[in-house]
């Protein structure tokens, strides 16, 4: 970075440790990583962002998640059986690998169902936001990075009450 922009300075770190910055300055900025997430290994409850992006998922009303849980696109009913997971624990974050494990899913085909999920929130609920968040953090010794998702309290309190609904 240059001299010309002092809201930024230059830190050299060791190139095995630049995920774990990323998630680090990710983390304590409240900026969905890529949106990227990652594995378990790191402390696995987090305190969650505040301000706009939390205030939007936060937004999925009980209506709007017993919607979801009717839809019966297959993209959907993936994230609807992760949501459940989630939903168990609010705040904990849960690694693609172990959520691809628990849903009896390969990675390829969990990773389309969460692209097909972003396509169907934009054409058919007009949303950009899903109701859980996701960061990349570090997979663990040689293993790059992986992604973690996790919800806050009020959505998980939310989904299971329109679990109970339906």
């Amino acid at each position: 970075m240059s001299q010309e922009n002092p809201e930024y300075v230059s830190v050299p770190v060791p190139a095995h440790l630049v995920p774990a910055v990323y998630a680090f300055i990710a983390e304590r900025s409240g900026v969905i990583a890529g949106q990227s997430a990652g594995a378990a290994a790191v402390d696995p409850v987090l305190r969650l962002p505040q301000g706009e992006q939390q205030r939007r998922r936060d937004e999925w009303t009980v209506e709007d998640l017993r919607t979801l849980i009717s839809d019966r696109r297959d993209s959907v009913q993936v994230v609807v059986a992760i949501l459940d997971i989630l939903a168990e624990r609010p705040g904990t974050r849960v690694g693609y690998g172990d959520l691809a494990e628990a849903l009896k899913l390969d990675r390829t085909r969990l990773r389309g169902a969460l692209s097909g999920f972003t396509r169907v929130l934009k054409a058919h609920y007009e949303r950009e936001f899903w109701p859980m968040w996701w960061t990349e953090v570090p997979a663990g010794e040689g293993r790059g990075s992986e992604f973690v998702y996790y919800v806050s309290d009020v959505v998980a309190k939310r989904w299971r009450e329109a679990r109970t609904e339906v």
